[in-house]
């Protein structure tokens, strides 16, 4: 049974590739109308705070043992989150003062 299925995956997966690419010479960059400012400022918050979770996560559990504190798993995973959060609002804020 898991054979099969896994053939069928290799073959979707083959037939899918085969598919030729989009002719990009037509392409136009994008532009304030097509994405509003406030799009681009949402998109970096986004990309610093899931960018920067892999990176908090473990620096947190290191200080927390290093602490000698409780470590589970969504005790750390918090204050990862929070740190990423205010890392992407601190950098916000910069970019607000900066584009005035």
């Amino acid at each position: 049974m898991l054979r099969k299925a896994v053939l069928v995956f290799v073959l979707i997966c083959l037939c899918c590739s085969c598919v030729p690419a989009l002719d990009m010479s037509k392409a136009e960059p994008y532009d304030d109308v097509k994405f509003p400012k406030w799009t681009i400022a949402l998109r970096r918050g986004e990309i610093l705070f899931f960018g920067g979770l892999p990176i908090a996560y473990p620096i947190t559990s290191l200080i927390l043992n290093t602490m000698k504190k409780e470590n589970t798993f969504w005790k750390t995973l918090g204050i990862s989150c929070c740190v990423t959060a205010s890392i992407a609002l601190i950098d916000f804020i910069i970019g607000l003062i900066k584009n005035r």
